[in-house]
C-alpha cells in the first residue's frame, strides 16, 4: 500500500555527517568467536544495574570497535580511545570501553568484513544492515528484545516510534536481535540546487516546472554566466554512481518524471514493484539521454565519483544538482567565492502533475550484540546514556560537554542515537526568531542555529550553510513544502535483504547503473532500457519481488 506521509512534526535530528559504512558482503561469519572480555563478568553485575542508567557494581568490559573520525570532533587532548563519552560510560554506568580497531572510515566496511570472518567478535559493535543479515543467519548476536523492554528507557522507546517504527529493520518472528541508528525519515529527501546568482546575471527566475529548470541548465551551458568569455560551464552535474553516495544524485531529477528509482512502491493493487524499472524511468532517462548529447550536462560525469563531482561544483564549472537537505555542507565554494550562491527547490513536475518525492526510514546502521556477551543490556544502557547526554533532564547542564567545541561531539562515540526528525522544529522555530527578533523560546541547539545565521548575515560567509539549511529560504522550507502539499511517498520495504537480495542484489545493481550510464551517455539507445527490466526479472529480479512481497505481508 502507497504512503503519503504528512505530519506536523515537533521534531528531526541534527544533520548527520557521518555516512553509511560501505556494504560489501565479505564472509559469512560461521566460526565461534573466541572469549570477549565481558563474558568473564559476572552475572551480578547485571543484576545490580537494574535501572536505564543504574551503574555496574564492579564495571565490567566491553569490546567494540569504532570509525576514525578525526579529531575534528574532539576537545584539546581527548582522543578516541579517551574523551568525555568514555568516561562517561565508565564512570556513570561502570562500562569500560576497549577497542578492538579503530579504522578510517572508507576502510570500516571491509574490516568489519575481515572481522566477521574470523569469528573473532567484539561484545559490542555496528554493522550495515548486509552484515546484519550475515550475523542474524548464522546466529551470532544475541536477542535484545528483554534487555531493550527492560532496560530501555521512555525517551528512548520514543525516539524509535518517531515518524515510523525505527526497528522494524531488525524485527525478526516478534523479536528484536539488534538496536539502529534511526534519524527518522527526511534527511534525505531529494531537491534541486541552483545558482541563484547565475540564474540573476542571466535574468532567469526561480523554476516552477521541468521546463523552467531545464531552460535554466541550458542557459548555464551555452550563456556564459561565469563571464569568462569562454564555453566552460554546463547545466547538470551527475557523478558516475549516479545515485551512490551522499550527495549529486539522478534520483531527484527522475523524480520530475513520477519515477522512484531504487524505492520499493506500491504499483496499485496492493503489490510492491521496484521503482528503476517502471516505465516512468524509461522516460526520464530519455529526457537525460537529450541533456547530455546537448551538451548540458557534465560530460564527465562518468568518470568521476561523488567528490569529484563535488569540485566541479565548487570550482563553478556546474550550477544544478540534486541532493538531501545537507547539500549545503558540500558547497564550500560559496566561502571563496564572494558572488556564489546556492538556493534549493522543491523537484519540479515535467507534466504538471506534482511531482512526489522518495523518503526513507534512515537507519543504516545497526547495533549488535555477541551472542554469548554476558550483558546484552549494555548496548541499551548506552544509547540511554546517549539520549540522556543529549536531550534528557542532564543536557541542559552535560549536552554542551557531550557535543564539544564542534557541536557535534556525539561523533566520537560509537554508539550513538540522535533525535528523529527534529530539523523541522528547529527551522520554524529559528525562523519566527529571525522574524521577531525575540530568541526567548528558542532552546540551546535552535540558538546555536540562529547565532550562525546572525553571524553570515553580518559578513561571515562560513555560516551560510546554516542560513541555507535553517534560515526562510533553506533546504528545511523545501522539505516544509514537501510535508504540506503531501509529497513525500515512503519506501515500503525497509527489512534487512532477502536471501535473494544477499547474492544477486549487487549484480542487478551494477546491471541497472552500466544500462543506465550506457542511456544516457548515448552509447545505448533508449529501447534498451526495456531489455534491462527484462534481464533483471530473469537475473533475480522477479524472485527479489515476490520475496520482497512476502516480507511485507507478513508486517
Amino acid at each position: 500500500m502507497k504512503r503519503y506521509v504528512k505530519k506536523s512534526l515537533a521534531t528531526i535530528g541534527m544533520i548527520a555527517l557521518t555516512f553509511a559504512a560501505a556494504c560489501a558482503n565479505g564472509n559469512d561469519a560461521a566460526e565461534s568467536p573466541s572469549p570477549g572480555a565481558g563474558e568473564s563478568q559476572p552475572a551480578s553485575a547485571a543484576e545490580t544495574a537494574a535501572g536505564p542508567l543504574s551503574k555496574y557494581e564492579p564495571a565490567i568490559a566491553v569490546r567494540t570497535v569504532m570509525n576514525d573520525v578525526g579529531k575534528d570532533y574532539l576537545a584539546q587532548g581527548e582522543t578516541l580511545e579517551d574523551n568525555v563519552w568514555t568516561r562517561g560510560y565508565a564512570n556513570e554506568l561502570g562500562i569500560d570501553l576497549t577497542f578492538d580497531w579503530i579504522v578510517e572510515r572508507a576502510n570500516s566496511g571491509q574490516k568489519m568484513n575481515v572481522t566477521l570472518a574470523s569469528g573473532d567478535l567484539p561484545d559490542i559493535f555496528s554493522v550495515n544492515q548486509t552484515q546484519y543479515k550475515q550475523l542474524l543467519d548464522a546466529g551470532k548476536i544475541a536477542d535484545l528484545t528483554e534487555a531493550f523492554d527492560k532496560y530501555g528507557s521512555e525517551r528512548l522507546k520514543e525516539f524509535y516510534n518517531m515518524g515510523g517504527d525505527g526497528l522494524k529493520p531488525v524485527r525478526q518472528d516478534g523479536k528484536l536481535y539488534g538496536l539502529t541508528d534511526y534519524s527518522g525519515y527526511l534527511d534525505n529527501v531529494p531537491m534541486v540546487f541552483v545558482r541563484s546568482d547565475w540564474m540573476e546575471k542571466l535574468g532567469l527566475k526561480p523554476p516552477e516546472t521541468m521546463d523552467d529548470l531545464l531552460g535554466i541548465a541550458k542557459a548555464f551551458a551555452e550563456n556564459d554566466p561565469d563571464g569568462n568569455g569562454q564555453k566552460d560551464t554546463y547545466g547538470i552535474q551527475l557523478n558516475k554512481d549516479l545515485d551512490s553516495g551522499w550527495t549529486i544524485k539522478l534520483n531527484g531529477f527522475a523524480n520530475a518524471y513520477h519515477a522512484l528509482p531504487g524505492q520499493w512502491i506500491d504499483d496499485g493493487s496492493g503489490n510492491l514493484v521496484y521503482g528503476s524499472i517502471r516505465p516512468e524511468m524509461k522516460t526520464a532517462l530519455a529526457s537525460m539521454q537529450e541533456l547530455y548529447k546537448s551538451g548540458i550536462v557534465d560530460p564527465e560525469f562518468g568518470t568521476k565519483d561523488v567528490n569529484k563531482a563535488a569540485e566541479s561544483l565548487m570550482a563553478g564549472k556546474a550550477g544544478i544538482f540534486f541532493g538531501p537537505l545537507s547539500s549545503p555542507f558540500v558547497i564550500t565554494a560559496m566561502m571563496s567565492n564572494a558572488d556564489a550562491d546556492w538556493m534549493a527547490y522543491p523537484i519540479p513536475s515535467a507534466d504538471g502533475r506534482p511531482a512526489n518525492v522518495p523518503s526513507q526510514i534512515q537507519n543504516s546502521t545497526v547495533y549488535v550484540v555477541r551472542h554469548d556477551f554476558a550483558h546484552p543490556e549494555a548496548l541499551v544502557k548506552m544509547l540511554n546514556f546517549a539520549v540522556e547526554k543529549l536531550y534528557g533532564e542532564s543536557a541542559e547542564a552535560e549536552a554542551a560537554a557531550y557535543l564539544g567545541p564542534s557541536g557535534q561531539g556525539f561523533q566520537v562515540t560509537p554508539i550513538k542515537i540522535l533525535q528523529p526528525n527534529k530539523n523541522i522544529a528547529i527551522y520554524q522555530n529559528v525562523v519566527k526568531a529571525l522574524e521577531s527578533g525575540d530568541t526567548g523560546g528558542l532552546n540551546r541547539e535552535e540558538k546555536s542555529n540562529y547565532d550562525f545565521i546572525q553571524q553570515f548575515r553580518s559578513g561571515d560567509r562560513a555560516q551560510w550553510v546554516y542560513e541555507r539549511i535553517f534560515g526562510p529560504e533553506s533546504t528545511l522550507a523545501v522539505v516544509q513544502h514537501y510535508l504540506d502539499n503531501d509529497l513525500l511517498t515512503l519506501n515500503q520495504f525497509s527489512a534487512p535483504p532477502t536471501a535473494t537480495m544477499a547474492t544477486k542484489k549487487a549484480t542487478l545493481d551494477k546491471l541497472e547503473l552500466e544500462t543506465f550510464t550506457k542511456i544516457i551517455y548515448g552509447e545505448s539507445p533508449i529501447d534498451e532500457f526495456d531489455k534491462f527490466v527484462s534481464d533483471w526479472k530473469k537475473l533475480g529480479g522477479d524472485q527479489i519481488t515476490a520475496e520482497v512481497n512476502e516480507v511485507a505481508k507478513a508486517e
